[in-house]
């Protein structure tokens, strides 16, 4: 974790129990005390970091206002949230420019700060967003929940993705029952053996596999399981650490490995990413095309440049957003073919090639030759 998993643990800890003195006395001390401690730690962590991300809240806080200013325009202008990923974008295709690399190396600090820098900013920004846009429809800004959240450390650097929900007074539970705490514990247990352990001797393999055919197929599917272990540790943890709190984190992982079809691998995998997209770009791009096919694609596209603004991400996009759109109305030929077939060996092929398009993929958005320049 970006803290370090000790100093999370124990600071998370202590913090939790003080809020839950002040929760009894006031509702809004106790966000107040977490949201301060949160802008303390990353504070800590890195200054220029802190820096950015008060520049975003800043400018969201301005979108508000051109909001309530221009109500008719006020989704498109929502999107404006997103120009606070031109920073990291920057780094990424002008790293090695004298100005930008002197501000990069403040942003950066240290390898934890790198981390919150390189995947926060993403998570960040969008997290403003869609604390933005619930402003928008209820027609109200809940400030000290938005900044709550933006500021919750252990989910900083890789979601899940939320507004302002989780963090508002009435959706925090007033006591954390025994078998709750219970739960949370073997939640950061595992989550820290996905994060510490796993992850890391998956990548190890990777780095010891041949450069050969067989070695980077191997890569390819190894990557993937590393992925998967890395990010759904990192936000186990999150959730349980939020869980202390009152804070009911929305899921991410539903067990993505026993996926039999793209489409059912985005219901298990980053399922508040799905949500997201679901709400802010499928539905929207559905109603302006008229079509769920070609709404799917150009969300996914869009997503993948979320990521990051390079050309692997761009086909990762592409690839899933094609792949979507092709599941949405199969080719005759294919589902004739499947509908001949035993169920269980339909579903295995299934499976096999989800898994296997999808570990593509992201082994074509983490290759070098197709970041952005750095």
């Amino acid at each position: 974790m970006i803290l370090g998993f000790e100093s999370t643990i124990l600071l998370y800890f202590t913090l939790a129990g003080l809020f839950r003195l002040l929760w009894g006395f006031s509702k809004t001390a106790a966000l107040v005390i977490l949201t301060l401690a949160g802008a303390i730690f990353i504070f800590t962590l890195n200054a220029a970091l802190f820096a950015y991300m008060c520049a975003q809240i800043i400018g969201v806080l301005f979108l508000r206002a051109l909001c309530v200013a221009f109500p008719k325009q006020a989704r498109p202008i929502s999107w404006l949230a997103f120009l606070g990923l031109i920073p990291f974008n920057l780094q990424l295709w002008f790293g090695d420019h004298p100005i930008i690399a002197d501000s990069v190396a403040l942003i950066r600090g240290d390898i934890n700060a790198t981390v919150a820098w390189t995947a926060g900013a993403t998570f960040f920004v969008i997290k403003s967003f869609v604390s933005l846009r619930e402003a928008i429809l209820e027609k109200r800004l809940r400030i000290l929940p938005m900044l709550a959240g933006l500021t919750f450390v252990p989910a900083f650097p890789a979601g899940p993705i939320y507004g302002t929900q989780p963090f508002r007074p009435d959706k925090i539970a007033d006591r954390l029952d025994f078998k709750d705490l219970i739960n949370s514990v073997f939640q950061i247990g595992w989550g820290a053996a996905a994060f510490y352990v796993i992850a890391p001797a998956l990548r190890y393999l990777i780095e010891m596999t041949p450069d050969t055919p067989l070695g980077i197929g191997a890569d390819i599917y190894l990557g993937l399981a590393a992925l998967y272990f890395d990010f759904s540790g990192y936000t186990w943890m999150a959730l349980a650490l939020a869980s202390w709190f009152g804070v009911k984190l929305p899921p991410n992982f539903n067990r993505p490995f026993l996926a039999t079809s793209i489409q059912n691998f985005w219901q298990r995998w980053h399922m508040s990413l799905s949500a997201f997209v679901s709400t802010y770009l499928y539905k929207p791009f559905v109603r302006s095309t008229g079509s769920p096919r070609l709404g799917i694609f150009l969300a996914f596209s869009v997503v993948g440049l979320w990521h990051e603004l390079s050309l692997g991400y761009l086909l990762w996009g592409l690839g899933h957003g094609a792949a979507l759109s092709l599941a949405m109305k199969p080719p005759a030929i294919w589902t004739n073919s499947m509908g001949k077939l035993p169920r269980w060996l339909a579903l295995a092929i299934g499976w096999v090639l989800t898994m296997s398009w999808v570990a593509l993929l992201s082994y074509i958005a983490a290759s070098p030759s197709l970041k952005a320049h750095q």
